[in-house]
């Protein structure tokens, strides 16, 4: 590849070309800035193999795929390959902000001291040129305490800025006709010309994956084309039957579209609907990579014995099938924080993973499980975590009291308690729905005799004899307006245990998390 030419090429902004010559005639530590798909590694390779260390090794290194360890292993063989600096090396950070705190503080290291930590002895290093790249704004993130401000002002001691290719507009034509000729050689496809109607649909295009996505479309264009030039008709994506021309898309998305409608409240019916011209880049954004691996596939046939054909098929190919991993993430998410979801079966829902956390413990003492429960059972204003706790206590509190072989039965209900005297309850417990849920089990625990007084303080009124347990388990209860009855039959033995919540009369309604 002759990276003389690559420079002066319309790849290559021509306001950037002055300053790359310059950073290639010395070896400071060079950032290079710029959008996703702006070329920051192929100036980088051109940096160095345009410069005086152009015959000695340019490794890259990875640093959003690479764990730190991973990372710090391909360094240090990288290192010792040039028998820490007698050959003179550059090495390319791509993607620094990902660096961790760790390989930040060894890096730092090189810079400041000269010395490299190889296992544990430090070895002193010379010779090494540091080219980095970055998306994001590592001031931001120095400011946010993720990245050593040291570090970064040490590896910036040059620093270009590329441009996104919507901001490149009058070069179009330029590139277009570059990639065409470079990809007949490569790919072995017709040299084919470009119209100016083509053109006029590429310059009106936003190119969200800049230099990359523009190289993609224009290569599988060409691929498909039939006649000598390509025209706005030409630039299309196949996906089987499916045919959608690119100018088609940009119609679409400069149709006018109609006025927004107000904005409904957080748990209301319905949600904000994205734009269509969202959809439009989304389909656009997951056609283009497929067709991408489509279109390669198939030529992998006659031309996989190509190792420079082989090389870009594997890069293409990955770099799409992450792209629409991150778009399908992105939408999953998106999805996901828009749809409000029903909270339905809360009660047994919590019932049953009760059960199974204590599951081994009782099948240890051969105890049988007996459920009965209401189908679509209203939820109820206590806390889920409350309830968690309620009924995780109560089972916590009945096993050890349930003999071998025993049993232990849940049953849940919702029920009706008019106002009247014969129910004998407080006045919010009264004229409402409410959820009962029963817990009976064989067996039971006789509860500790309580203190007259303690150290010689009388009490001031008996509670109930309850197990302190229980009592905790009540008062949570009472405090959201429900309450709990306790029986033991000591002649059966068994244990009854009745709690009442009181029914949700509004609808609840949650958002799922976008992380696991």
């Amino acid at each position: 590849m002759n990276y003389q030419d690559l420079l002066h090429s319309p790849l290559i902004p021509s306001r950037l070309v002055s300053l790359i010559e310059k950073a290639s005639r010395n070896t400071a530590p060079l950032l290079i800035q710029g959008e996703e798909g702006t070329g920051k590694e192929l100036i980088a390779k051109i940096i160095h193999h345009t410069g005086n260390w152009k015959p000695y090794p340019f490794y890259k290194l990875d640093c959003k795929f690479l764990s730190d360890d991973a990372l710090h292993a391909q360094l240090s063989r990288s290192i010792r390959e040039i028998n820490y600096g007698s050959i003179p090396g550059t090495f390319f950070l791509k993607g620094m902000e990902h660096l961790g705190k760790v390989n930040q503080l060894r890096l730092l290291e090189i810079l400041n001291d000269g010395i490299f930590l190889d296992g544990s002895e430090k070895r002193p290093i010379q010779n090494v040129r540091f080219i980095s790249s970055a998306t994001e704004n590592i001031r931001a993130r120095v400011a946010e305490l993720k990245f050593s401000e040291d570090l970064y002002d040490r590896l910036s001691t040059l620093s270009l800025s590329i441009p996104p290719l919507r901001e490149r507009n009058d070069e179009i034509p330029a590139i277009s006709e570059h990639i065409l000729a470079e990809h007949a050689k490569k790919l072995k496809i017709k040299k084919v010309g470009i119209s100016e109607e083509a053109l006029r649909v590429l310059r009106s295009y936003w190119w969200p994956g800049n230099l990359k996505e523009f190289e993609h479309v224009i290569v599988r264009s060409a691929i498909l084309s039939e006649g000598d030039n390509l025209t706005e008709r030409d630039l299309h994506f196949e996906i089987e039957n499916e045919k959608d021309s690119f100018l088609s898309f940009l119609r679409k998305a400069e149709e006018t579209k109609p006025p927004p409608e107000p904005r409904k409240r957080s748990g209301e019916e319905g949600t904000v609907s994205p734009t269509p011209l969202f959809f439009i880049e989304l389909v656009h954004r997951i056609k283009n990579p497929l067709v991408s691996i489509k279109t390669f596939t198939q030529l992998l046939a006659s031309k996989f014995n190509d190792p420079e054909f082989r090389e870009y098929f594997y890069r293409i190919v990955t770099e799409d099938i992450e792209k629409i991993d991150s778009v399908l993430d992105g939408l999953l998410n998106y999805i996901k924080i828009n749809t409000p979801i029903n909270k339905v079966n809360t009660i047994h829902s919590i019932l049953e993973e009760t059960i199974k956390k204590y599951e081994r413990r009782l099948e240890e003492k051969k105890i049988k499980v007996y459920k009965k429960f209401e189908k679509d059972l209203p939820e109820t204003v206590v806390h889920d975590e409350q309830l968690r706790y309620v009924l995780d206590s109560l089972v916590h509190y009945a096993i050890p009291s349930i003999p071998p072989y025993g049993s232990i039965g849940f049953l849940t209900k919702s029920v009706f308690l008019p106002k009247g005297p014969g129910n004998h309850l407080p006045p919010l417990k009264q004229n409402g729905r409410y959820i009962e849920v029963i817990v009976a089990f064989t067996g039971y625990k006789k509860p500790m005799e309580q203190f007259e007084n303690v150290l010689g303080i009388p009490t001031l009124q008996r509670e109930e004899v309850i197990e302190l347990e229980l009592r905790l388990i009540r008062e949570i209860i009472h405090r959201n307006h429900g309450w709990m009855t306790f029986d033991v039959d000591e002649k059966k033995p068994r244990t009854f245990i009745s709690l009442k919540f009181p029914i949700e009369r509004r609808r609840v309604i949650y958002y799922q998390p976008t992380h696991p």
